[in-house]
């Protein structure tokens, strides 16, 4: 459940979406209702029931005074129902609809993303987030269109089995590929439409029911999602979202009816989920759930010496501020051939420079706050280990920034209160220095120099991470050598932070297990195969 307060915005807010702001308040069916408890029996008063439901308070990122946001956590007799509703509909889901017509279903949603709800979702991702209002509008709504398109059509077309002939004339066997069942998705705050579409989208195209926890701190996107699941035709039941913090995720991992989990988060969350379900299900009370992880990064960005340097500098740019620097796969770990060093500082100091920060419901904003005051001080904080422990060199940024009165109140607030930052460069770095080996997740790029290819390649792969890397270089046959060697889920070569739906995404080492999005992946991901064989003759 959620209420939702009255929102002010700007002259230069985007204006169309200021006919789609709606009260999320009438989505509380999203959240299922607890059954109704028998009458208790006479005698002592019985303990206290377990409906009891918490309530969290969200504050403005651009005004940690306006409050914008009171959700209601699931109770545990909610999680329960939930669980035991996902059962039944997901049953049926799998038995009633062929994946012909859940592949309708979900071109439907596909619709009303990009159109009908198009409006309300910018508006919902830009206030939970503080992303600027024009990233959302080029990425988030049309990837998560796009993201449930492309997963109705797979099944019909992956998922149909395998016939072989097995060791005699008169035998022959079929391997089917069948869902998994109840599956539970807990997404993260920093892109929470396209977290619940990547993790529902193939899960219910494969025949699978899903409940989802978004990140407390971003609620909204998740519960507009329902609604469009719902209006589109998908069953009550198959798709539910459940509010709460890492306790409502708690339940829902270590029930025994789940069968698989997919968790983006901080890489600590997903060791503690990890060790908690393999020691559950040793126990032998639970069963072995898939478990896909896709946890944080210290990605390098690798500027060879033939690069073109202005290339390099806009990739950088991306790798880096994109979505206000708060990018799991971001490459904040910056290696700059030695001879293109003082060059390539010059031009991303001058290009950082440009980037304006303001109102993120404001068109022409690059930049916007951190996610919460809380997450704010942690990056300074960072900064302040980088310049005064470390001993790097802070060339540019990494202070608190105060936006300018405009004379509208709104910016004098924002001015006061709101959780914004500048980019924070550092040069001078080495790799055993804490802001260039631990994920800060905020906008603090660090620039580190090398010689040669094979020194640069140890070096980049010197971390417990393994989410992304990119390369910098006009040298085909060296990027194809340098990307098989780096250890890491995603290589972008002369690019950064490009995620279309069709390759699959993900990490190794710390940064995660399984993968999300692409065709075979996911079909791996969400069924299990079941090995069917058949005698025609006598035994």
């Amino acid at each position: 459940m959620i209420r939702t307060t009255t929102t002010t915005t700007s002259k230069k807010v985007a204006p169309i979406l200021q006919s789609h702001i709606q009260s999320v308040a009438k989505r509380q069916r999203s959240i299922p209702s607890p059954r109704s408890p028998p009458e208790d029996p006479p005698g002592p008063p019985p303990p206290p029931p377990q409906s009891t439901s918490l309530l969290l308070d969200l504050y403005h990122a651009t005004n940690a005074h306006q409050l914008r946001d009171t959700i209601q956590f699931a109770s545990p007799l909610e999680i329960q129902k939930a669980i035991d509703d996902a059962r039944i509909a997901q049953s049926k889901w799998y038995r009633d609809y062929t994946p012909s017509q859940r592949g309708e279903i979900l071109l439907q949603a596909s619709s009303l993303v990009s159109q009908h709800y198009s409006n309300e979702l910018k508006y919902q991702e830009v206030k939970d987030t503080a992303r600027p209002i024009s990233e959302i509008s080029s990425y988030d709504i049309p990837a998560a269109s796009k993201c449930l398109s492309y997963y109705a059509q797979l099944p019909s077309i992956l998922s149909q089995g395998t016939y072989h002939d097995v060791e005699s004339t008169t035998s022959f066997a079929i391997v089917k590929r069948e869902p998994i069942g109840v599956t539970v998705g807990i997404g993260a705050w920093n892109y929470p439409l396209m977290n619940a579409v990547a993790k529902s989208a193939p899960a219910l195209s494969f025949g699978n029911a899903m409940l989802f926890k978004p990140s407390e701190l971003t609620p909204n996107s998740a519960l507009v999602l329902a609604d469009i699941y719902e209006q589109a035709g998908v069953p009550p039941g198959v798709f539910q979202v459940l509010l709460g913090d890492g306790s409502v995720g708690e339940q829902l991992v270590t029930s025994r009816h789940v069968e698989k989990i997919t968790f983006t988060g901080s890489v600590e969350t997903g060791r503690a989920l990890n060790r908690n379900v393999a020691a559950l299900a040793s126990s032998g009370l639970y069963h072995f759930p898939k478990l896909t992880l896709e946890l944080g990064g210290k990605s390098p960005l690798i500027i060879m010496q033939d690069a073109d340097l202005d290339q390099a500098v806009k990739g950088t740019m991306m790798a880096n501020w994109y979505s206000n620097g708060q990018v799991c796969s971001n490459g904040t770990r910056v290696f700059v051939h030695e001879s293109l060093l003082d060059d390539f500082v010059e031009r991303i100091v001058e290009q950082t420079k440009k980037l304006k920060i303001g109102n993120p419901m404001d068109l022409d904003t690059d930049l916007g706050p951190m996610i919460s005051k809380a997450h704010m001080e942690r990056v300074l904080e960072y900064v302040a280990i980088g310049r005064d422990q470390d001993g790097a060199e802070l060339v540019y940024g990494g202070e608190r920034y105060f936006l300018e009165d405009s004379g509208d109140g709104i910016s004098s607030m924002m001015m006061e209160h709101g959780n914004y930052v500048t980019p924070a460069i550092f040069t001078k770095c080495t790799d055993d220095m804490r802001i260039v080996r631990e994920e800060v997740f905020g906008m603090l790029m660090c620039i580190l120099t090398f010689q040669d290819e094979d020194e640069v390649l140890v070096r980049a792969n010197a971390t417990e991470y393994g989410l992304a890397a990119g390369i910098f270089t006009q040298d085909l046959s060296r990027a194809h050598r340098m990307a098989s060697r780096l250890e890491v889920g995603t290589v972008w070569v002369n690019t950064y932070n490009v995620g279309p739906v069709e390759l699959p995404w993900g990490g190794r080492k710390q940064s995660g297990t399984g993968r999300e999005n692409g065709s075979l992946d996911a079909m791996l991901e969400w069924t299990q195969s079941k090995s069917v064989y058949i005698e025609t003759g006598r035994i």
